[in-house]
């Protein structure tokens, strides 16, 4: 027994001793650390503003400290208004317009005349103003007012009225684009001014170097997609609000979440009508400080509440106040007291930069997406980080193909206009002559370019499956317009794949590639098509790219030379495409680019258009039309509200189609029910895929995010991460086969073993 005792003793004696030594990572509940986001983008990083607003890394910020009347859940299955989720809205009524047979001949369905709002009670904005009908109405009054630039109010700031005009023609609509659809009770005509239903004004002024009102986007070629707003019960807090729509049936979208936020009117009284710029970076605007004028940044009512941003960091801290706090924490939600986010540069320096930073630990959180990607293998191989996948992102890569034979834009380009220095007002261009007609070798450029026939060679010369594999698995390949996680994806419409055979039967088979092949000797799909392309090559593509595209660029190399073509490429080494208008090729002028456009998985048909459908277009005669060839009549306006610009903007009919058939078919969308737009989006489809080839459509990336273990972040939003859901969680790396409350059970056990052996020894029990 003595024996046993003096064994049992030193066990126990070892194991109490060794119990603090196991590396346990036991971190005190009590305090949170700070949540550090790590995302990639400049400094400064852009403005918040509803009426200036663009997208940047600062939509962290924006997307947690405002909020708005209802949003789309990121689980949604399709666009319908009944899949929306309540937030400073707790309820509403939608009153449909009639189905009427419009102008064009085809009925519009699913319009919305009016929208009637019940706003969330208990509300208050971080500076403890309430939420209630008045504050609706002002924040909607203030967009609709701003945009519309009003009485002048957008104050003559360069770097303001460019912010305020990209963002008018979403809420100030071309009375062009929707007129040929009017139907008996719905006729944008009838919104024409001075005042539009329910009084807002837009200014008949001609503007921006405009000769008349009529040529102006901003006179009154314009009408206000929300009518008016009516308070229907005014409350201190709360209430419910009337919205009546001028659009046909897309209003309620446009009220959604990622649209509109409300600000605190309190706050912002004196900003009725002036656009709020950056984070503290514009001196007008300055960070929330005892000396300023300038109330704050952010003033709303989300989860957290702005601090300030600067160099290449921001902060935020929670909101007590919040009206969803109580349900939010009663699940541990909403604990954490302080959010960091730090911007990395948007390169691929940054992008290594950030990854490190996730695997030392020094930030919490990162996505992964293709325009900020991370170290994939690195993050996946490190133990302090669980990486979770998204599926499907919605940028695509492609690569947008000149339309040549359907469009004019590059005989503009082959004759001399200098878009960059017009003649004249800002929005007109040089009168023809034969002075300005520029000479290739001493003779105007070839017509035939990239045509259609050599669009579809193209596509189907290019290797798709080796592009996707040069990414691992992490990128899918493209569902062609739309992506293939769209609600309206029809996959019974073919998609090119690589064929050979197909592709230089193409080109002999085509008036005129077939001659054109014929003169360099090639006759046959089987004949050495790859030697011509080295030797004498068929056509030399011009082409422009980037590093965000050397996969692509360099299959592209390929692609082109199985079909006996050259290429000569420009490379922007700045990620920007700055020779987009000059140059050695120039961009509007060249054969392709790789881009990647946003493709919504719902609600994606206002993208379909800025990126297919024809801009507008004014006549114009040239008084001195001395040419060789035919007289050039037309010119691209500053007209439509998708493209809202010249085509150097971005998502501006990328692939220069002009195509009547293509134009029908996105307008008649606009218009449709579930089952209409199935059947529109398909033969969209079809027509891109199988008829135009506007684009080589490659692949979608796969989408993530990172986090460090000791944290657990759920998904419930469409945009980015609301720091509302997040939870502090540490975890403790463990030892195989041991339990920690077995351990600490033992520990328990020896440490009272010791004591009760030593005091029977000394005769105290």
């Amino acid at each position: 027994m003595r024996k046993w005792s003096k064994s049992l003793i030193l066990s126990l004696f070892i194991i109490s001793m060794l119990f603090p030594l196991i590396p346990f990572s036991v971190k005190a509940q009590s305090t949170i650390p700070t949540f550090t986001v790590g995302a990639c983008g400049p400094a400064p990083i852009g403005s918040w503003d509803g009426i200036s607003f663009a997208a940047t890394t600062g939509d962290y910020f924006r997307y947690n400290a405002l909020e708005g009347l209802f949003e789309l859940p990121y689980g949604a299955e399709s666009g319908d208004y009944d899949n929306l989720v309540p937030v400073l809205a707790t309820s509403w009524t939608i009153h449909a317009r009639p189905d009427e047979m419009n102008a064009k001949g085809f009925m519009n369905y699913g319009g919305v005349d009016y929208m009637d709002v019940v706003l969330r009670e208990n509300v208050k904005f971080h500076d403890g103003s309430d939420f209630n009908a008045t504050v609706c109405k002002w924040n909607l009054d203030r967009l609709m007012y701003t945009l519309g630039n009003i009485n002048f109010c957008i104050g003559g700031s360069t770097e303001v009225d460019s912010a305020v005009t990209t963002n008018r023609p979403i809420y100030w609509l071309s009375v062009s684009d929707w007129l040929p659809y009017a139907t008996a009770s719905w006729n944008v005509a009838n919104f024409r001014g001075p005042y539009y239903g329910g009084g807002y004004y837009l200014n008949e002024y001609p503007g921006f170097g405009y000769s008349s009102a009529a040529d102006s986007p901003y006179g009154l070629n314009r009408f206000p997609r929300f009518t008016n707003i009516t308070i229907l019960d005014n409350k201190q807090s709360g209430g419910t609000v009337r919205v009546y729509f001028n659009d046909w049936g897309t209003g309620p979208q446009y009220l959604s979440n990622a649209w509109v936020k409300f600000i605190s009117m309190d706050s912002y009284k004196d900003y009725f009508d002036v656009p709020i710029m950056g984070y503290g970076d514009v001196p007008k605007f300055p960070q929330n400080n005892a000396t300023s004028p300038f109330p704050g940044h952010l003033i709303g009512t989300g989860p957290y509440m702005f601090d300030n941003f600067t160099l290449d960091q921001g902060t935020m801290t929670r909101f007590d106040d919040w009206w969803n706090a109580s349900a939010q924490q009663a699940k541990g939600w909403h604990m954490l007291p302080k959010v960091a986010v730090v911007t990395f540069s948007h390169d691929t320096t940054g992008y290594a930069a950030r990854t490190t930073a996730l695997v030392t630990g020094d930030i919490d959180f990162a996505y992964d997406h293709s325009w900020e990607p991370l170290g994939y293998s690195d993050i996946a191989t490190a133990s302090n980080l669980d990486y979770i996948d998204m599926g499907q992102e919605n940028y695509g890569e492609v690569i947008v193909l000149n339309c040549v034979d359907e469009t004019y834009l590059r005989y503009w380009y082959d004759i001399g206009f200098n878009l960059s220095q017009p003649v004249g007002s800002p929005y007109t261009y040089p009168i023809l002559s034969s002075t300005n007609i520029k000479e290739v070798n001493g003779t105007l450029k070839p017509t035939n370019g990239v045509d259609r026939a050599f669009r579809k060679a193209l596509s189907y010369a290019f290797d798709y499956d080796t592009y996707l594999a040069l990414y691992n698995g992490r990128v899918e390949r493209s569902g062609g317009l739309v992506a293939s996680t769209h609600e309206y994806y029809d996959p019974s419409v073919p998609l090119p794949t690589r064929d050979l055979t197909i592709a230089r039967q193409t080109l002999l088979d085509d008036p005129v590639w077939g001659a054109v092949c014929l003169a360099h000797g090639l006759t046959s799909t089987t004949d050495d098509w790859n030697t011509v392309a080295t030797t004498n090559p068929i056509y030399t593509f011009e082409d422009h790219y980037d590093d965000a595209h050397l996969e692509s660029y360099q299959l592209l190399i390929s692609a082109l030379e199985d079909i006996g073509c050259a290429i000569a490429a420009t490379k922007d080494t700045s990620g920007t495409y700055p020779a987009i208008l000059a140059g050695t090729l120039p961009l509007l002028s060249c054969d392709g680019f790789a881009i990647k456009p946003y493709h919504s998985r719902i609600d994606d048909l206002g993208f379909i258009q800025a990126y297919y459908q024809s801009t507008g277009i004014i006549e114009r005669t040239p008084t001195d039309a001395t040419f060789p060839f035919q007289n050039y009549t037309r010119y691209i306006a500053d007209y439509n509200s998708y493209p809202y610009a010249f085509p150097y903007k971005a998502g501006s009919n990328m692939g220069f189609t002009y195509n009547a058939t293509c134009d029908n078919l996105i307008a008649k969308l606009w218009f449709q029910n579930s089952t209409g737009k199935q059947q529109y989006y398909s033969e969209l489809a079809d027509w891109a895929q199988n008829y135009q080839y506007p684009m080589l459509y490659l692949g979608n990336d796969l989408t993530g995010r990172a986090v460090d273990k000791d944290w657990d972040t759920a998904w419930h939003w469409i945009l980015v991460q609301h720091f509302d859901l997040v939870k502090y969680s540490p975890t403790a790396p463990g030892i195989p086969g041991f339990s920690v409350g077995l351990v600490l059970f033992a520990s328990v056990i020896a440490s009272i073993g010791i004591a009760y052996i030593l005091m029977k020894k000394k005769k105290i029990l």
